[in-house]
Order: structure tokens, then C-alpha cells, then sequence
């Protein structure tokens, strides 16, 4: 049976422009969206309440494109962002999900003098923060607002900036992946052909993407493959890691990147894998077939000393642990090369927030293993919790121990409040309740067993695979018709 997790509702920072109140009449204006010759489409720009899917509830959205419609015959669908929302809820919307009732344009405010005049109370605009600055109101549009009647500067510049973000608009309605339905996020480049098709099915162990259940089946039936191709490299109970080589798998490895590019907004690797590792984590089933729950990538030579470059947890499988379990992995990795690591920077918001769950964990593993006497509880440690732990002694060994660089962990303690000044310098202080919560994510969570890897690290081949910085290089000297005698690092 199919299954569909619902899309968290996520808010943005407010929009730079918002709604001013009118006492004009709204009649004038839904009668003109539609007249004797029919539905008329809508400008692009104009705002309008439109019934987001996810809570049922009219929203503030902007209107981003427009298409015929799908379901209403003669009618049409407007691709809307609701505005103070985050891009993930953006999407095709029915014209009968939309209030024609109240539809706003946006009118400039240039008198300097005015616009300072606006009282800070007033939500309906926004004040002008710099001098010569151009402030927008958003007012309730007449009949000639509404419609691209005739080809004008306006005009032609809003089909401009509608094009330009053509790449950004969402393209795909809904994957089917292993009996789920999923809604994606954001815009991926899988072939246009099936960009017009209600849902895109993926196959469970290859993800290639078919138009529809029935050829998907077929493929399925056929498919060599019953989890993800390169090599198994750690498997414990239901859960397994496979680590794959970009320049060999390459097909595979651009089937993930493009299922991830539905859930991630600025991922662009899809071009070329060439410079990775990628490291799938998957469930086996009753059949021993593995089913992909995420995976990380990791540049195969980083000057950076990055240990990590893309993540993705799929969101039918969000919430569970398995964000912070493939975190856990790529430091297990890292502790076997013997290397510090750490993520690409920057880190969006929830990514820091991962990282540091998981950074202030790591720590608290190490200082209470290693520095206070206990039976597994936090009560056992009540009388220890006044003990000072001198920082810059335990930093080192803290470093080594975890793989985690240095600067990651200051900044994690300095967030938390664990490193604190007094008189005989730097101490790391845990509270009872950080301790209580350390051993409540220890023994529910779940966590990378060491003992369940069979790993040793890979060795890139030089000409094949390396840093992006290296291939970069090669295309470069290639399209210049030179030659490299470097090898990679």
C-alpha cells in the first residue's frame, strides 16, 4: 500500500514586502479574472491567498509562472511561493485554489520623504534602509493589473525573470520510491518528458526513473542489481553501508545525485561524481533486497580535510537518527584513516544544529569515559559533576580520539556552555542534565558499531578520479589542448 510522509511545515525569515490594507472594493477584480471569453491568466509577481496543501489554510503566495491547467479544462495552474515560507512548500496550484476575490500588485514608493514618513506600526510596508532605496506596497490590483495584454518593457522583463528561474521552480509533482510516495522539494534535471508526467517511479535498487508503475515493474523484474553497486563495507542487524567509487559507478552514482537534488536546494554535483566516494546506508528486507534510507558523499581528496561533502536522509525516513548515524559513520572513517575531519562549509541552519548534536555527544562520550566513575547512569555521576577537567590538557587527546578538528570542537563547547573560565584556567563542566540526555541518546539511539566495519581506505587512480580542484585542471588543460604531467594528490 502506498505511503506518504507529510511535508513539516518550515518558515523562513518575513518577506521583504508585505500587504497594505485597502478599502477598495475586490467585485471589480474577481469578476475581470474571468469574462465572456473565458479564464484569463494571471501576471507573474502578482500576490494572491492561495489553500496551501500541507495545512488546508489560505496563505499569502506569490504568483512565479503559470501553465494550462491540468484538471480544469480551459483553466489554468500558477506555480506560487507563499511568502514567509520556506521554498520547499512552493509549488503548481489549480486556479480554484486560489482567492480571485483579493489579488495585489506591487506599486514602488519613491518619494524618499513619504516612505521615511511610514510609522514603524504600519505593517502594510516596509521603511526604506538606505538612502535613494526603491520601497514596494503591495495594493489590490485593478482589471489592468492583472493580465499580459500587450508586449511591453514590464512585460518582457517579467518573462525574463520567469525564465531565469525556470531552474529554480520545482519540475517534479511526486517520486514513487519502494511503495512511497514523496513529494519533493525542490528542482532536479531528470529528462523533460517526465517532468510532465503525474509522478516519476524510481527503481528500488538502481533508482532508475521510468514514466509510470507499469514499466518501472518490468525494469524491476529484470534488474540486476538488489541494492546499491560497489561494496559492502559494514552491516549489523537491518542496516548496511555501501561504498561506491564515482568514476565507476558513475550511473549510479548520477541516479542518487539527482534523487537528492528533489530534497536539496543547492546540490549541483549531479554533473559530475568523478571526485567522490559516496557511502549509501541502506534497510535490508525479508527478500535480502537493500533499500536506500540516505547516504553522504566525501571528495576523494580534499585539501581541506573535509570528511564529509553532501548528506541526505530521504524524508520518509527523517526523524529516526539515521542523519546523525551517517554523521557517526564518517567520523568512524575518518578515526580508521586516522585523519581529522570535518563537513564543508558552510553549514546550513539544521545541518550546524545535526553537527553539534552530534559534536556535544562525541564529547560527552569522551570526558565521561574517561574522566568520571559511573554505571551507565547520570545519578552514578551526581557526586563527580564538580570535577574540573583542565580544556587544554583534554583537547588533544579529545581531537585524537574523536577526528573531529579542533575548531569544531570549541566552537560546539563554547555554544553549549561546557568550556568555562575560573582559576586555574579553562575548564570543561558538564550539567546533570547534559549528562542525563547523553546516556538517554546512548542507550535509545541508534548508533555505528566499530566492530561491524570491514574497511580499508581507498586509493584514488590517478587520470580517473581525484579532488574537483584536479579535474577542474584536466578538463581545463583538455579544452586548451595541453597535456598534464601531474598526478593527483
Amino acid at each position: 500500500m502506498s505511503r506518504r510522509k507529510a511535508t513539516p511545515l518550515v518558515r523562513e525569515d518575513s518577506s521583504d514586502v508585505d500587504m497594505e490594507a485597502s478599502n477598495q472594493s475586490a467585485g471589480s477584480v474577481a469578476n475581470s479574472v474571468s469574462d465572456d471569453a473565458g479564464p484569463r491568466k494571471l501576471k507573474v509577481g502578482l500576490r494572491v491567498q492561495v489553500k496551501m496543501k500541507e495545512n488546508n489554510k489560505y496563505e499569502m503566495a506569490e504568483i512565479k509562472s503559470a501553465r494550462k491547467s491540468k484538471t480544469i479544462e480551459g483553466g489554468f495552474d500558477y506555480y506560487v511561493h507563499f511568502m514567509g515560507y520556506n521554498r520547499r512548500l512552493e509549488g503548481w496550484y489549480s486556479e480554484d485554489l486560489l482567492d480571485m476575490k483579493q489579488i495585489y500588485v506591487a506599486r514602488k514608493i519613491t518619494n524618499r520623504k513619504d516612505s521615511m514618513q511610514i510609522s514603524p506600526g504600519d505593517d502594510n510596508r516596509k521603511k526604506v534602509n538606505r538612502i535613494g532605496q526603491t520601497n514596494l506596497e503591495y495594493v489590490l490590483a485593478t482589471e489592468a493589473d492583472l493580465h499580459d495584454d500587450e508586449d511591453t518593457p514590464a512585460v518582457r522583463k517579467a518573462r525574463k525573470k520567469e525564465e531565469e528561474d525556470e531552474g529554480k521552480r520545482r519540475n517534479i509533482d511526486m517520486i514513487v520510491l519502494n511503495g512511497w510516495r514523496i513529494a519533493p522539494w525542490y528542482f532536479s534535471p531528470y529528462p523533460e518528458a517526465l517532468t510532465r508526467t503525474d509522478a516519476i517511479y524510481l527503481c528500488s535498487w538502481c533508482l532508475s526513473f521510468w514514466p509510470c508503475v507499469n514499466t518501472m515493474k518490468n525494469h524491476m523484474s529484470v534488474c540486476p542489481l538488489y541494492g546499491p553497486p560497489g561494496k559492502k563495507i559494514y552491516e549489523k542487524d537491518n542496516l548496511s553501508f555501501f561504498e561506491m567509487d564515482g568514476a565507476v559507478d558513475d550511473v549510479y552514482a548520477t541516479h542518487l545525485c539527482l534523487l537528492a537534488k528533489l530534497f536539496l536546494d543547492h546540490k549541483t554535483v549531479y554533473y559530475d561524481t568523478k571526485p567522490f566516494f559516496f557511502y549509501v546506508l541502506c534497510e535490508k528486507d525479508d527478500e535480502d533486497c537493500y533499500n536506500i534510507v540516505g547516504y553522504f558523499s566525501k571528495e576523494k581528496c580534499s585539501a581541506e580535510e573535509y570528511n564529509l561533502a553532501c548528506i541526505l536522509v530521504l524524508p520518509q525516513f527523517q526523524k529516526k537518527g539515521y542523519g546523525r548515524f551517517l554523521i557517526e559513520f564518517s567520523y568512524l572513517l575518518s578515526k580508521v584513516e586516522q585523519k581529522t575531519g570535518s563537513p564543508e562549509k558552510p553549514l546550513s541552519d539544521l545541518g550546524l544544529l545535526s553537527y553539534r548534536s552530534y559534536w556535544l555527544y562525541a564529547i560527552l562520550e569522551f570526558v565521561i569515559d574517561t574522566s568520571y566513575e559511573h554505571n551507565g547512569t547520570a545519578a552514578s555521576m551526581r557526586k563527580f559533576m564538580n570535577k574540573d577537567i583542565n580544556l587544554h590538557v583534554t583537547l588533544p587527546k579529545l581531537v585524537e580520539t574523536t577526528r573531529i578538528k579542533r575548531d569544531d570542537l570549541i566552537s560546539t563547547m563554547t555554544s553549549y556552555g561546557i568550556a568555562r573560565q575560573n582559576i586555574n584556567g579553562t575548564q570543561i563542566i558538564l550539567s546533570l542534565s547534559m549528562v542525563d540526555k547523553y546516556f538517554k541518546n546512548k542507550n535509545e539511539k541508534v548508533h555505528v558499531d566499530a566492530k561491524y566495519l570491514k574497511w580499508t581506505p581507498p586509493v584514488s587512480t590517478p587520470g580517473v578520479s581525484g579532488s574537483r580542484a584536479s579535474d577542474n585542471q584536466r578538463r581545463t588543460e583538455s579544452f586548451l589542448g595541453l597535456s598534464s604531467t601531474s598526478s593527483d594528490d
